[in-house]
């Protein structure tokens, strides 16, 4: 699946020849062949069995992936490997319909799979062409801009809400927090500096953790705090007031976009009838259950839906 190495120039990694390949398999997804069938044969790059690479369509995809960064395909040598990918991509796809591997259940759902992956990147991508400009963005920030406050944090996690009492206690007669976090903490990131988390904001905690650790005053110390991590003690050392837009770095700006991504998401699933069985939701396992004791006949029936 590698590339031929012939110049270190337009040599691809493996990282970017699994995306590539990822890209190209989307690409199949998408139109059901990597290809069409193009009349005028002076415009083809290529023609397999019939599958045309038009020269309008190689070149869109050789500017998508240059610009997603998946290597340097504007010389010979890269268009020509860039083509050699193409078409071994597009014979594979024919041996799979030869075979008649799309016909198989588990190759339906996945290609179902993929092609509800492509219409999510696509509405994505919609959503953030519409709603994501630095307009737009610097509108919301200002407006939800105490949800950006910092607050550095330290913490103790332990595993039992028993522990945490325990160690709140010897906090509240005089502990050392450091120390103690250094002793007793299960965190392997922020045991070692004394249970220090650095600057933060509340989007960046699981929220039971950001709750409590927004609610302290510098130097408080709260009581235990669960999270799906365990049991938490939060001392907030310091905080930060929100920074003006202009002066966020480009990691916060990402993260507003994310956020902002995610608040039309939600605004989607209130509009959308959604209805959620909790019962059989709890009853599945990750671990393929065991049908060699079943009679014939016998299975398992679900509890009726809830609305959510």
């Amino acid at each position: 699946m590698s590339p031929h190495i012939y110049d270190s120039e337009v040599s691809m990694s493996l990282k970017q020849m699994i995306a590539l390949v990822s890209f190209l398999t989307l690409s199949i997804v998408a139109q059901g062949t990597l290809f069409s069938i193009v009349n005028a044969a002076e415009d083809e790059v290529a023609n397999i069995n019939g599958a045309s690479i038009s020269s309008d369509e190689f070149q869109k995809r050789m500017e998508r992936l240059t610009r997603e960064g998946q290597g340097n395909f504007d010389t010979a040598e890269g268009k020509e490997e860039l083509l050699d990918i193409l078409i071994s991509r597009e014979v594979l796809n024919q041996e799979g319909k030869r075979l008649g591997l799309d016909k198989k259940k588990e190759v339906k759902e996945r290609i179902e799979e993929l092609t509800k992956e492509v219409m999510i990147s696509e509405v994505v991508n919609q959503i953030a062409a519409e709603k994501l400009t630095d307009a737009e963005m610097k509108k919301y920030y200002n407006k939800n801009k105490a949800e950006f406050k910092e607050v550095r944090a330290s913490h103790i996690l332990v595993k039992t809400e028993e522990e945490a009492k325990e160690i709140k206690k010897k906090l509240d007669q005089g502990g050392d927090f450091a120390a103690l976090a250094k002793e007793k903490s299960t965190d392997p990131g922020s045991a070692p500096r004394g249970g220090d988390l650095g600057f933060f904001t509340k989007d960046r905690m699981v929220k039971a953790f950001s709750d409590a650790a927004f609610s302290l005053k510098v130097n408080e110390i709260s009581k235990p705090v669960q999270s799906p991590f365990g049991f938490h003690i939060i001392k907030v050392v310091e905080t930060k007031d929100a920074k003006n837009f202009e002066e966020l770095a480009p990691a916060q700006l990402q993260n507003i976009r994310g956020t902002m991504i995610n608040d039309e998401i939600d605004q989607l699933k209130e509009k959308a009838k959604i209805k959620i069985n909790k019962n059989r939701l709890m009853q599945i396992s990750s671990v393929p259950p065991d049908h060699s004791m079943d009679g014939p006949g016998e299975h398992s029936m679900s509890d009726p839906p809830s609305e959510k």
